[in-house]
């Protein structure tokens, strides 16, 4: 019964993503009800079972995952008391960190429902969402015209693409699918149907194609493989120092952007950038590089219609995206800011998953890093709800049942020894 529920609220999470509701004069999304379902479950799941050893694992690795998002948060709040920033700025602020944490509960509260099983039940959902909707656009369009425009898309590789693809290019769903790619190909051995994953997880990234998450997978793929044939130690003195030259690309990436890379590639190369240059050219004017720029805010990018250049009075949801997660950080956060959140996203994390969750865990994660750092690069990952979900469930299940056992017994040992005030 649980595990129906749970596809119930999952599949109706994936599927009502963007659709809407109002409470009064605020627009709120159909998935948060969903999401906070699957919260409710795993709450009626502890006082039913109280799995106190997936308890204990899950309060840390929750913690862990949502550090990335606490740190733009914290930040964005000296900024605002600063700048004595209105209700409407902090709210809009605070309802576009919230989704994030709502994503690691989720991811979290999957787990503890069926343990390491988990990835499969909520990879299960995101496929029952797509296929719902593929379901619906079928019905409208016509199978025939379905599979033509399917054809098309493939054959050209999303250069081309009629109004049903268009509909079923849900990039938050389709960059979601990555992750469990990953965990897929690295635990292939232990993985149950792994041919069947591998499958549908293919048909539905293909349906909703987008040709940056192509690269992104083989560089986080390649790079894991890599790592693992090293020594422990090796591979984990190794994913830091990428980690540490992965920042300094970044900062570099977004200071090049800043003094005219799109412009030259634009210009002098004759690249097709789309329209980035232009965009990129009206974000100019609203950061410096250098230590003092403070940063205006988590949410300011929904103040300034980016093609344009013309500054709202209120932020809106619809407007032009920036298409750079790296400099919509930068943009928010300030230069000191953007440094912490880089070390709280990457290095800090990557430590954890090695030391918790061993060589396997941490190339994991380091190939999920990789994979964020070329969408963080080019599109507006940062802030979709289920490639996050997706970003904090794979990590936390690799080798969740048996870590959440050895963290158990361990912390059993230990009020064992203060039962006997003995000393720990």
């Amino acid at each position: 019964m649980c595990s129906i529920l749970y596809l119930i609220l999952a599949t109706g999470m994936f599927f009502f993503q963007d659709t809407y509701f109002l409470v009064g004069d605020t627009e709120l999304s159909l998935k948060n009800p969903c999401a906070i379902g699957i919260l409710f479950l795993a709450l009626l799941k502890f006082i039913t079972t109280v799995r106190l050893d997936r308890l204990t694992l899950l309060n840390r690795h929750a913690s862990v995952q949502a550090l990335p998002y606490l740190v733009p948060l914290v930040f964005s709040s000296v900024i605002w008391v600063s700048a004595r920033a209105d209700g409407d700025t902090v709210l809009n602020g605070v309802t576009m960190i919230l989704p994030q944490l709502l994503s690691v509960l989720v991811a979290a509260a999957t787990l503890y429902i069926f343990g390491g099983r988990g990835v499969w039940y909520c990879l299960g959902a995101m496929c029952a969402a797509n296929l719902l909707t593929i379901a619906v656009v079928v019905y409208e369009g016509g199978m025939e015209q379905f599979l033509r425009e399917f054809y098309t898309l493939i054959v050209t590789f999303s250069g081309e693409t009629g109004p049903l693809m268009e509909r079923l290019e849900t990039h938050d769903i389709t960059f979601a699918f990555g992750p469990f790619l990953l965990y897929l190909l690295l635990n292939w051995k232990t993985s149950p149907r792994p041919v069947l994953w591998l499958l549908l997880i293919v048909f539905f990234s293909l349906i909703g194609l987008k040709r940056i998450a192509f690269p992104a997978l083989a560089l986080g793929l390649l790079a894991a493989l890599i790592l693992m044939r090293l020594p422990e130690k090796a591979a984990r003195q190794t994913a830091l120092c990428v980690s540490v030259a992965v920042m300094l690309m970044g900062f570099i990436y977004i200071a090049s952007i800043r003094y005219g890379l799109f412009d030259y590639l634009e210009t002098y190369l004759g690249l097709d950038t789309k329209s980035r240059a232009l965009l990129f050219d009206h974000v100019a004017p609203y950061y410096d590089i250098s230590f003092t720029y403070m940063g205006h805010g988590t949410g300011f990018e929904r103040m300034v219609e980016w093609m344009s250049g013309a500054v709202q009075k209120v932020p809106l949801r619809t407007q032009t995206q920036i298409h750079n997660d790296l400099l919509r950080m930068y943009l928010n956060i300030g230069f000191i800011g953007f440094w912490v959140w880089l070390w709280s996203w990457m290095p800090a994390r990557l430590i954890y998953w090695f030391r918790q969750g061993g060589k396997r865990a941490g190339c994991l994660f380091f190939s999920i890093c990789l994979y964020c750092f070329v969408l963080y690069a080019t599109d507006n990952t940062i802030y979709y709800p289920y490639t996050m979900t997706a970003c904090a469930l794979v990590p936390m299940a690799c080798g969740f049942d048996s870590q959440a056992e050895a963290a158990f017994e361990k912390r059993c040992a230990q009020w064992s020894k203060e039962g006997k005030g003995e000393p720990i």
